[in-house]
């Protein structure tokens, strides 16, 4: 594989190929985004003409959760052996045939079922891949005082796309109702075949060559991304810079890792507490956003919007659903500009307490039969839920474990996500059966609660901090690691890059560090 020659000219203010690089890394997440917004609107119309049971409706939805979930969660295999950028490139071609194959279901009415049916596990295959690979390569390339930031993208995206879709969707709601879906899944195919085309032009990620024991070509590509040329002073001996510093580290980290040697991820539980302390938060953060229910709203959205009492013809019901997934974004963007000033922590707890009462609300509108109440709780919980909870496990899962194990660590967060995913949509249909439709979101409302206590006492701050340095806070006791942001300007200081950079204040003891929300 080809890296991309080291650049001629500097300019450490230039940004521009670094966001290059997030955007086309990010349109894994507006694949994701799509396929979870497009299926609210196209099955309005496939449960029609294919006469789909509420129990197939679910099958057809979770299919592609399910397949996610196994990719996911061996995905790494391929991710360690061959790159990230490989993965992702192997996830938007798997994509394309899965939109194709979804878009051509015609047929009597099993066949064109089962076909449906296969092309979703396909979609289902790439976006389990890309979701893991996305964020991770992101952040393997960012800066440390950007990476917030630009891991922010992918979830940007991820809404974008949901956004996108309703769009779309509503768009062709007017058209027949014989190919009109068809036409809404197939349209995916071209964004993944943009990012395809776009990651052409990307290099490999420099930790992940660092990892094949290739660091000169690591060096080359981490001065393509920082736009660093390589600097001699007039006795012809190399000028020390950041490239050298932050290129140091990943060997460092990668060294110190590979002393633990290559163990199963049995082991990794059992025989390494910092690998496991990461690894049960980074579970943990994917586990309760999808049992927060977002994706309820998500997939049953214009559902909802009906049982809701506020429906109208099934364009109506689409079309009403493009304000409600745009609030997510709003809240996705506010959270791109405060992630890294804010800090990981504080963002996660208020953006849960938004949340849990968002989920009040619905369930209480659904108690009442207030319709309005109902949507007033869904554009609180989808904004809430974009400010924090949406994007913190992707932030926070592509940065807590150590190098040498990330590949496998973030595949089993990920793998986390795709099984409780499935689990929640599921099961949304039957739970609303069974509780009612306030019983339902109380019941997301209580797990919400819950968590909040939880992710008050184990959730450190990472914001600003290298990837080597965020291993020093889980090398560290869980009561020690809880504190390390404060909101004062206490231990930040001035990077190379020009941002500022907060050190965890390891001298002081943790009755000292003050914790960045309600205390």
């Amino acid at each position: 594989m080809k890296v991309l020659d080291t650049p001629k000219t500097a300019d450490l203010r230039n940004d521009s190929f670094i966001n290059k690089l997030a955007i086309v890394a990010s349109m894994s997440g507006l694949l994701f985004g799509y396929d979870t917004g497009v299926v609210s609107g196209a099955i309005v119309y496939m449960r029609v003409q294919m006469d789909l049971s509420p129990f197939q409706v679910e099958v057809v939805v979770s299919s592609t959760i399910l397949a996610a979930a196994f990719s996911s969660f061996w995905g790494h295999h391929i991710m360690d052996k061959y790159g990230r950028k490989f993965t992702l490139m192997v996830a938007s071609s798997i994509f394309i045939v899965g939109s194709i194959i979804m878009g051509a279901s015609f047929g009597p009415y099993h066949k064109g079922l089962t076909m449906m049916v296969i092309g979703r596990i396909t979609v289902g295959i790439a976006i389990g891949l890309a979701s893991e690979a996305g964020p991770l390569y992101i952040s393997e390339c960012a800066p440390p005082p950007l990476r917030g930031k630009l891991t922010t993208l992918f979830n940007i995206a991820v809404v974008g796309g949901q956004v996108f879709a309703a769009i779309l969707c509503g768009a062709l709601s007017y058209l027949p109702w014989s190919y009109n879906w068809r036409l809404m899944l197939a349209f995916g195919a071209f964004p993944a075949l943009g990012q395809l085309l776009g990651f052409l032009s990307l290099p490999i990620s420099p930790a992940w060559l660092v990892l094949q024991g290739k660091e000169e070509e690591a060096e080359i590509v981490l001065r393509q991304i920082r736009m660093i040329p390589v600097q001699q002073n007039e006795d012809g001996e190399i000028i020390p810079d950041p490239v050298q510093k932050e290129l140091k580290e990943i060997v460092d980290e990668f060294e110190e890792s590979k002393k633990k040697q290559h163990v199963s991820l049995f082991r990794l539980w059992t025989a390494y507490p910092s690998i496991r302390r990461a690894m049960i938060l980074g579970c943990s953060l994917w586990a309760v956003s999808q049992l927060a229910g977002i994706n309820t709203i998500m997939y049953y959205g214009a559902s909802i919007v009906r049982k809701a009492g506020l429906g109208g013809d099934r364009s109506f019901d689409i079309w009403i659903t493009v304000p409600l997934y745009f609030m997510q974004l709003v809240g996705i963007i506010i959270c791109y500009n405060i992630i890294d000033r804010w800090g990981r922590r504080p963002t996660l707890l208020f953006s849960m307490t938004l949340v849990l009462i968002g989920l009040l609300t619905i369930g209480t509108g659904f108690a009442t039969d207030n319709g309005i109440l109902t949507i007033i709780g869904m554009v609180c919980y989808l904004f809430a839920f974009g400010v924090g909870l949406s994007t913190m496990p992707y932030t926070m899962n592509a940065e807590i474990y150590p190098t040498e194990y990330r590949g496998v660590c973030v595949a089993q967060s990920t793998g986390v996500f795709w099984a409780t995913n499935f689990v929640v949509s599921l099961t949304f249909l039957t739970l609303a059966r069974v509780l009612g439709n306030a019983g339902v979101f109380f019941l997301y409302a209580g797990i919400v609660f819950v968590s909040e206590i939880y992710f008050y006492f184990v959730v450190p701050e990472t914001s600003g901090l290298s990837l080597h340095e965020i291993q020093a806070i889980f090398e560290q006791k869980p009561e020690e690691s809880v504190g390390l942001s404060d909101t004062s300007t206490d231990g930040i200081e001035t990077t190379e890059y020009g941002s500022t950079d907060v050190s965890p204040d390891v001298s002081s003891s943790p009755a000292e560090r003050k914790l960045p929300m309600f205390v």
